[in-house]
């Protein structure tokens, strides 16, 4: 097997790996980044609802209580989620374990992590939407909460020229939407840093009793050997490297720590456990006459329109939401409410569908919701998801639920039941929750005791190795996460820097 040797490994090339490659390449290390997935950007895209193009790309784990979406494919998420890039409120970091210790590092808060927001909001072009772009779905709800006398305000995105497509899932093809294909990823690979697609990282292992040979990074050893495999047939390769990152995702970045376990004994016990699900409700209504036609499959895909009212109150944020057609006939079975429990299927049916492209509005919730999920390896190795759908975060799902119908019915709209079903097409019993914004399998601590890496995401026990994506994130966040990984990964990059006498160059202009 070739093994190669290398300052820097990143595993991953999503908002927690990007910025980290970028910046340590910026600085003069030797940075080789390795992506799972296929090499992809703007002109690989396409607008279409075909599952084996969106399959290809975006994969899904399900298990007890839990679905969760994530990408694989070069930029990561950032080539299919939606633009939107929101700062985490400050309650989000103020959160408690069920002893009443605070879950985030004691000197990390929103006002320690401003400026590394500031940063990434900078890179990635982030604005307000204009009024004059808000789809009109987003007014409508603006307009559903003014009536009640609730605030409303337009969302921030990472997007420049939106042509209003409406396949941001799919990914852009005219590179209106930031991706980091546009951005960190060029940039670093002008710096130097080599990127090498088709390469899944199988485990990780501490290289032992190695001389510390001068470099970019000082006197340090090559301290790590990384092996991987091709899933096109390709040869394996190992890397040797000094500093390991890794920015695989909140569930690829727990899955090849657990894989690495024999490895690295002293992992925290807290590996895969802690998963914060951002607590999401979505309830869809048909709307009264009267209300302007909303657009729910036509235009700019996110709505554009958020409400922070209800964080004090509820722990959670609403915002409409809109989807492809083919996400509704797959997720969910629709019936109004009170009607036969068979009225999803027939002509009934097929006329509340024929109304829903313009006078349906879904209504979603993010919440502060604790860290009560996990992710496992079965015995062949396989990723398996769980959640505990404890009393607290059923009270907070059934009190967003409440909340959303008692917005759209004070507003004379009528409430639409979602029956929200598996792949077989047989609805899920009891709590289930779907989200793309996982966080926390791999978190930040104080303590060993408490999580998996130390506040600068080093590893506990393991010096050179770093977590810098949503796995350290160690809560939900009440909003869009990308913001948030994507500046913690550049406050991390900044430690990894700072920490062997290197600058880092936006800190240094």
């Amino acid at each position: 097997m070739r093994t190669i040797d290398t300052d820097v490994l990143v595993v991953g090339s999503g908002f927690g790996a990007a910025a980290v490659a970028r910046r340590l390449a910026e600085a003069g290390a030797a940075v080789t980044l390795v992506e799972k997935g296929p090499r992809v950007g703007p002109g690989d895209f396409r607008q279409t609802q075909d599952p084996r193009y969106i399959t290809r790309y975006l994969k899904g784990v399900s298990g007890d209580h839990l679905h969760l979406t994530f990408a694989e494919a070069l930029g990561g998420g950032s080539g299919f989620y939606e633009m939107v890039s929101l700062r985490a409120p400050s309650l989000a970091f103020d959160q408690v374990d069920g002893v009443g210790r605070r879950l985030w590092p004691a000197t990390l808060n929103r006002q320690a992590l401003d400026p590394w927001y500031d940063l990434a909001e900078r890179e990635l072009g982030v604005n307000q939407i204009p009024e004059s772009e808000v789809p009109k779905s987003g007014l409508v709800f603006s307009l559903l909460l003014r009536q009640l006398g609730y605030s409303c305000e337009r969302a921030r995105y990472a997007v420049r020229n939106c042509l209003g497509s409406g396949f941001c899932i799919t990914g852009c093809i005219y590179g209106a939407k930031q991706s980091l294909h546009l951005n960190y990823l060029p940039g670093a690979e002008a710096a130097g840093a080599i990127v090498e697609c088709d390469r899944e990282v199988v485990a990780v292992v501490p290289i032992r009793d190695v001389p510390p040979r001068d470099g970019p990074l000082g006197r340090v050893p090559h301290r790590y050997l990384v092996e991987t495999r091709s899933r096109a047939g390709a040869a394996p390769v190992r890397y040797r490297a000094r500093i390991v990152v890794l920015g695989g995702g909140t569930v690829g970045t727990a899955a090849l720590l657990l894989r690495s376990r024999t490895h690295l004994p002293r992992l925290s016990p807290h590996v895969g456990r802690n998963l914060a699900v951002n607590g999401g409700v979505k309830v869809v209504g048909l709307l009264a006459d009267g209300l302007p036609d909303g657009d729910m499959f036509a235009g700019r895909s996110h709505p554009g329109m958020i409400s922070y009212e209800f964080l004090e109150s509820h722990r959670l944020t609403l915002s409409a939401v809109k989807a492809l057609p083919l996400q509704i006939v797959t997720a969910a079975r629709l019936r109004l409410d009170g009607d036969d429990e068979h009225a999803w299927w027939g002509e009934d049916h097929a006329k509340l569908m024929a109304r829903f492209r313009n006078r349906a509005l879904a209504i979603a919730s993010f919440g502060l919701t604790p860290p009560g999920g996990e992710v496992r390896l079965d015995r062949a190795g396989r990723v398996t998801v769980s959640l505990d759908p404890t009393p607290a975060l059923q009270g907070h799902l059934r009190g967003a639920r409440q909340l959303i119908e008692q917005i759209l019915t004070r507003n004379r709209c009528r409430v639409l039941r979602a029956d929200w079903i598996d792949r077989s097409g047989v609805p899920h019993e009891g709590t289930f929750l779907s989200t793309a914004h996982q966080t926390g399998t791999a978190r930040m601590a104080d303590r060993r005791e408490d999580g998996v890496t130390d506040p600068a995401g080093e590893v506990f026990g393991y010096p050179g190795l770093f977590v810098s994506d949503g796995a350290a994130i160690p809560t939900s966040l009440a909003v869009n996460t990308s913001l948030t990984i994507l500046a913690n990964a550049e406050r991390i990059a900044a430690a990894i820097l700072a920490r062997h006498g290197l600058a880092h160059r936006e800190l240094v202009a």
